[in-house]
């Protein structure tokens, strides 16, 4: 491979090592030196960036688009839109470069999945943790098929931790992780319970993600994370948003789609949180809200 010199020999290159990945040894020595040649070929920083999170995600899975991207904005890779569907484009663009340098698959429904090769997803793991000497900092255990959470050691140096897609049914721990950016919980159906210490030493965590899990009620502890920016409840059976949210005055994005069970949101709460940029309420009892509309102090269930 050291003879290859232009974009489409390395990327014939990379093709042949995903199909012959199981036929090497040591591929964090010899063969993801070469394979990073891509990674480095690719534009600029932020889409790099963008190519590194997807290790984020389950091995050997499909990656919903909209979701990849929602967290790339998120993690504010992708920001200095006034306009959310800029960002968004934006987002889709990256995707069709990483895609083009070989770096993610398209799948049968390329308009809605994309797909990155397991060798790829090491690569991008090792570039992380390995190339970056950032060992300790990136927790990944994602659809591995737990029932439960790791032990609290793996979390105390780590910045971004992604569980999601497993089958943890309860959070019994309390993990100290002052350095914490990112948790991904979503995808964990069957998780209903989550211990009053389980977020106790997280004061650091900007981005928590919920969504399609079994959550009712949110613990009290979540709004002493005063430096929440992201929180993601979609698809979950919440049944209401306590006053104590107003706390959380740096959230910016709330994702309540598709939450058919929510029956309250002070409206208060959604006032008194000076920074929110995007309130998702896409299929949920509030999908017909009027901006400016204050009539009641609180917003009942609308009726179907």
């Amino acid at each position: 491979m050291a003879s290859k010199k232009t974009l489409n020999e390395w990327n014939h290159a990379i093709t042949v090592l995903r199909k012959s990945a199981s036929e090497f040894s040591g591929m964090g020595d010899e063969v993801f030196p070469l394979l990073k040649y891509s990674y480095d070929s690719l534009p600029n920083d932020i889409i790099r960036s963008c190519f590194l999170y997807c290790a984020m995600f389950p091995e050997d899975d499909n990656i919903d688009k909209k979701d990849l991207v929602q967290h790339w904005i998120w993690e504010g890779f992708i920001d200095g839109f006034e306009v959310m569907n800029e960002a968004s484009n934006q987002g889709y663009d990256i995707i069709g470069t990483l895609k083009l340098a070989c770096l993610l698959e398209s799948r049968s429904n390329a308009d809605i999945e994309v797909k990155k090769h397991d060798v790829l997803r090491d690569l991008a793991l090792w570039i992380s943790c390995d190339c970056e000497r950032k060992q300790g900092k990136l927790l990944v255990q994602a659809g591995v098929g737990l029932t439960k959470a790791p032990g609290i050691e793996k979390w105390k140096e780590t910045e971004r931790i992604s569980l999601m897609h497993n089958d943890i049914r309860a959070l019994t721990v309390t993990p100290t992780c002052p350095n914490l950016l990112t948790l991904l919980l979503n995808g964990n159906g069957s998780l209903s319970w989550i211990y009053n210490g389980f977020f106790k030493f997280m004061s650091t965590l900007r981005i928590l993600d919920l969504s399609r899990t079994a959550i009712t009620e949110l613990p009290m502890e979540i709004f002493e994370l005063v430096e929440l920016q992201c929180l993601n409840l979609s698809r979950t059976p919440i049944k209401k948003l306590p006053n104590e949210m107003k706390i959380l005055v740096k959230l910016r994005h709330l994702d309540l789609s598709v939450t058919g069970k929510l029956e309250t949101i002070p409206i208060k709460v959604i006032l008194w949180l000076p920074r929110l940029q995007v309130l998702n309420l896409f299929d949920s009892c509030y999908g017909d809200w009027e901006v400016g509309v204050m009539v009641e102090p609180t917003l009942g269930k609308r009726n179907a």
